[in-house]
């Protein structure tokens, strides 16, 4: 029953979507492995040109570096696209199966040069397997190391049984001085070892995803924090402005939050900004960033969002707050309201602090009006900022 448990916990974590944060650790993971893979390959390019070199057997080395320059391209361009803004979540799958993929490739090529027993029993390409396994860790997404780990495995067995299939108990698998002989019980132990490996790099994963939470939460709320906000913020002005997108930035504000928690006490005012927390939480898309900004102030992060409709959202998430019931510590329940200004990239500016600006500019125009209302540019059309 527990053993049936635990499982269902983990194919939980194996399968939940990941929230912004680690969907935005995943992104500059995948920029990271890409440089690795990019440097790794153009070095991979240095032995086949050194063993024409030192060996002269041209045709096997011309056909190894053929396939490294194919990798080294392949490389060049995930990294490019990458840095032009081009990342997709399924993008991670590609990468990591291309890793693998191209380290058995470069076993197969043993093979064609006339060394399977190199392709089964090669002491340093089959190692590259664990650097690929570990770099899928870098992704943040427990999904894509165990599916690193098992085309590793699947690969190998692959090549191992059609290297048996073709060459049996030829002297090409049983006479090698430098290789030893085909033997199953060492390809079952290298399969385990991969598999070990693809246990480690979860556990990594799992590790690196809870810090990166404890790094980027408001442990009070369980929303984002200051420091990962402005920072995520940042990056996505730059998205939206190279895919000439749509971004709305939305700052909130709990109404007279002081007088309630001289009211009821810093025990419900604490209950109060969760319930709010709450409220945007359930109200919002997985791709939309919620974060405490300080006190009991609330910045909204509405991504690929017209301004119009980021408007009807915050309006319906001011309505929701105020219908809420906030369950006090001492007994009873209460409500609270919220202002909210809107500021829109592009019709407001273009840079973090101008719509940061502008945003806390309308939300006090909010508040100064009446409270408990939402101002947009058609409520508060011109914003003057200090100099």
């Amino acid at each position: 029953m527990a053993f049936g448990a635990s499982f269902r916990q983990l194919g939980t974590w194996l399968t939940a979507p990941p929230d912004e944060a680690l969907a935005d650790a995943a992104r500059e993971g995948e920029m990271v492995v890409a440089r690795i893979r990019t440097w790794c390959t153009l070095l991979l390019t240095a032995s086949p040109l050194l063993s024409m070199l030192i060996d002269g057997h041209v045709g096997e080395n011309l056909l190894g570096l053929g396939m490294v320059v194919v990798a080294v391209v392949i490389a060049v361009v995930i990294e490019r696209l990458l840095q032009h803004g081009y990342y997709r979540p399924g993008l991670s799958y590609f990468t990591s199966t291309f890793d693998v993929t191209l380290i058995s490739l470069c076993l197969f090529g043993f093979w064609v040069a006339g060394d399977p027993i190199v392709t089964v029993n090669s002491r340093i390409l089959f190692e590259c397997y664990f650097l690929a396994i570990g770099a899928s860790a870098l992704r943040y997404e427990p999904l894509v190391t165990l599916t690193t780990g098992l085309v590793a495995v699947a690969e190998y067995f692959g090549l191992s049984l059609a290297a048996w299939l073709r060459f049996g108990d030829t002297p090409l698998l049983t006479s090698s001085a430098q290789y030893g002989r085909f033997e199953w019980s060492s390809v079952f132990s290298r399969g385990i070892v991969l598999f070990a490996m693809t246990s480690v790099a979860l556990a990594v994963v799992a590790r690196a995803q809870r810090l990166r939470r404890l790094s980027t939460g408001d442990r009070l709320t369980a929303l984002f924090n200051r420091a990962y906000v402005e920072e995520y913020l940042g990056n996505e002005v730059l998205r939206t402005a190279r895919a000439k997108g749509a971004l709305v930035v939305g700052m909130l504000d709990v109404d007279r939050f002081k007088n309630f928690n001289d009211t009821y006490g810093h025990a419900a005012g604490d209950a109060a900004l969760r319930q709010v927390a709450q409220v945007l939480r359930s109200a919002l898309r997985r791709s939309d960033v919620v974060a405490r900004h300080g006190g009991d102030e609330v910045l909204i992060i509405l991504p690929s969002t017209e301004l119009a409709s980021a408007l009807e959202k915050l309006e319906e998430i001011r309505v929701r707050v105020g219908l809420t019931d906030i369950q006090l510590p001492r007994g009873g329940t209460a409500r609270v309201t919220v202002s909210i200004g809107a500021a829109a990239w592009d019709h407001d500016g273009r840079e973090v602090d101008a719509l940061l600006d502008v945003a806390d500019a309308r939300l006090y125009a909010a508040k100064n009006a009446g409270r408990n209302r939402v101002f947009g540019p058609a409520d508060m059309p011109t914003v003057i900022l200090p100099a």
